[in-house]
């Protein structure tokens, strides 16, 4: 029941008259039925006395029936709801109920006839503009820890969220969220819940009339951070909680959220709401799949992203279906906590792709083959198109798909495995340089005329792959290493005559502008292994081939050992298996190669690359690297009597 002004004056003879009264009037009648009059008096002592070196105070007490009474006191801010009910979870406290109370808004106009409308700061006493919180749960602790270490330990967690929300700004706002993701992420780590095969029941009511409020009741099964994930939901919405109450019954929650729109007015609008009932049921479903995320934290991140913008699209409808389906929910969340490129290069610029493309795998089918018909479906793709411009744009439309398919099939289905993604990368690298190498070639000759050597026969011309695009083995952070050779000197026969060294140098030049990179390390052409490097032509003649990898010439063991991997992709393929059999005659014979340089060269790669004593997987002792160059150097010590 409800005291008057004097009673709790006389139970807080240290507080304003005034903070008392704001207090007392702008909390309603159910929080004053909820706390005896001793717990009152204790909350205003303990808002009153919160400052910038103490912006919370936390109330823990532990019951006979080892059940646990924990209130937070605070002043109101965004996310600090979601933020607190996830250090809860995330420190193992199971919520069972709970009453959550914010202080009345005050209108506008009224705080502007009492000239309050600005506070007299952060923690200002007058309280005429300043909401409070008064958040009291009830639970059990699950983790074997005592009471005391757990306090200790929620406490400075708590601290430091609230000062952080404190501060007012977007960078601290996000610090704080961040912070309680990681949290909870780290105990989903621990608990790992099972991923269930179907989706939990979740039924969600709205009410408009009873109340002041908008009145949201969740009805579910209980499961681990459900109020987390769901006050998450509903702050992405922009909406304001005002009150909730929590009660759990053998697994089964059941919670009433009173909402406002962010002018303080009910939410009326029938598509917000049904914004908001999509938003939390989506939200709700995709955590209990968080289990399957190789990186939780991520998921939850991206996932939240993902709601904000696609809940929003006018033709929700046509993937509402899709995203309720736990094969879908699944799914999501390994692409989600996974993969940085599909994230950044995709999903994120347009989500409502994502959906519809894993239909296959809810019918038990793969996304995508990428080695069946692949030169048919690019020719398909480059068919209507064109100019070479048009041309150039599809083919790399094809590519950033092909990427984003096989990246997707190999995240997804579990037979994909690394040698499923290297392989269809590789193969799709080969037939788009293939295809890129054709359009450059007929353009230059429309222009130039057809490079013929003295005699007039027309020269041959072929593209090297090197490296892991020799060996057939990209991946993500592979370059594409090419090597572009020609078979003799001489001109063109077109009327802008050009010698054959100009004609493939604007070849390969005009070939890097025809394949675009995403990004840095994905699809990046790399001709640093060509004769002479970054000093040498950017195409090189059959003869300057010869006389720089031979016997005597001016290559480095290093250069002649990478030419192992070497093998032909595009261009004349009849000319290019010519190079390789010139290959191996230089590479597999006798002393084609110094092993003191091979060492040397190590060495600096090692001093480089491994600076300040940090471990790396690559280029420390015993790393990629050696193993790389020591089943090479076998190679070619031994590979002249085994040519297989």
């Amino acid at each position: 029941m409800k005291r008057d002004l004097t009673s709790f004056m006389v139970g807080c003879p240290d507080v304003d008259e005034a903070f008392i009264r704001s207090h007392i009037n702008r909390l309603g009648e159910e929080y004053f039925n909820r706390f005896s009059f001793g717990d009152i008096c204790e909350h205003i002592n303990s808002l009153y006395n919160l400052n910038s070196e103490k912006p919370v105070k936390l109330i823990l007490k532990k019951r006979e029936d080892e059940l646990i009474e924990c209130t937070v006191l605070a002043q109101d801010y965004p996310y600090e709801f979601s933020c607190i009910t996830g250090l809860l979870s995330a420190n193992g406290f199971n919520i069972l109920s709970g009453d959550i109370f914010t202080y009345d808004r005050i209108p506008e106009d009224e705080l502007k006839r009492s000239g309050k409308l600005k506070s007299s700061g952060r923690f200002g006493k007058e309280s005429s503009g300043i909401r409070y919180i008064v958040d009291f749960f009830t639970g059990r602790l699950e983790d074997d820890i005592s009471f005391e270490d757990w306090s200790e330990r929620l406490r400075s967690q708590i601290f430091d969220v609230i000062r952080l929300l404190g501060n007012s700004n977007d960078k601290d706002l996000s610090s704080a969220r961040h912070m309680v993701n990681e949290l909870v992420v780290r105990r989903l780590e621990q608990i790992q819940p099972e991923t269930p095969s179907i989706l939990l029941p979740v039924k969600i009511t709205v009410d408009n009339q009873s109340t002041m409020f908008t009145k949201l009741t969740i009805k579910s099964i209980d499961t681990f951070a459900f109020l987390y994930s769901l006050v998450n939901a509903l702050s992405l919405r922009g909406v304001s909680i005002e009150r909730v109450r929590i009660r759990t019954e053998y697994k089964q929650v059941k919670d009433e959220i009173y909402l406002l729109d962010n002018k303080g007015k009910k939410i009326t609008d029938p598509e917000a709401l049904n914004r908001i009932r999509l938003s939390v049921l989506v939200t709700k479903q995709f955590t209990y799949f968080l289990g399957n995320a190789p990186d939780p934290h991520m998921a939850i991140s991206r996932f939240d992203q993902m709601v904000e913008d696609i809940i929003t699209l006018p033709d929700k409808d046509k993937w509402f279906d899709l995203i309720t389906n736990p094969k879908t929910m699944k799914n999501l969340s390994r692409i989600l906590g996974t993969s940085d490129f599909l994230w950044e290069d995709f999903i994120r610029q347009q989500y409502e792709t994502i959906l519809p493309i894993l239909k296959p795998h809810l019918r038990g089918k793969r996304i995508i083959d990428i080695v069946d018909n692949i030169s048919q479906k690019i020719d398909n793709a480059l068919k209507h198109k064109n100019t070479f411009e048009e041309k150039c744009k599809a083919l790399n439309e094809f590519k950033d798909r092909a990427i984003f398919l096989i990246d997707l099939e190999h995240i997804l289905n579990p037979e994909a495995d690394f040698r499923f993604l290297s392989k269809n990368l590789s193969i799709l690298a080969e037939h788009i340089v293939r295809k890129a190498v054709e359009l450059v070639y007929y353009k230059l000759k429309e222009r130039y005329g057809a490079p013929k050597t003295v005699g007039g026969i027309e020269v041959r011309f072929a593209v090297m792959g090197l490296g892991k695009m020799g060996g057939a083995a990209l991946g993500y952070a592979s370059d594409i290493e090419l090597l572009f050779i020609y078979s003799d000197s001489g001109h063109t026969d077109g009327p802008e005559k050009i010698t054959n060294a100009e004609f493939f140098e604007y070849l390969v030049k005009e070939f890097l502008k025809t394949i675009w990179a995403k990004r840095e390390g994905i699809f990046e052409i790399d001709l640093r292994l060509r004769p002479y490097g970054n000093s040498g032509p950017l195409a090189c003649s059959l003869d300057s081939f010869c006389r720089y990898y031979g016997r005597g010439g001016p290559a480095h063991s290093y250069e002649r050992l990478a030419l192992v991997r070497m093998r032909t992709v595009a261009g004349d393929m009849e000319f290019g298996k010519r190079i390789e059999r010139i290959r191996n005659e230089i590479i597999y014979s006798k002393n084609s190669i110094n092993l003191k340089e091979i060492k040397e060269i190590r060495e600096r790669q090692f001093l480089e690359k491994t600076k300040g004593g940090r471990l790396n997987a690559k280029f420390s002792p015993g790393g990629l690297v050696d193993v790389e160059y020591w089943i090479q150097i076998l190679q070619v010590l031994y590979g002249e009597n085994n040519e297989s």
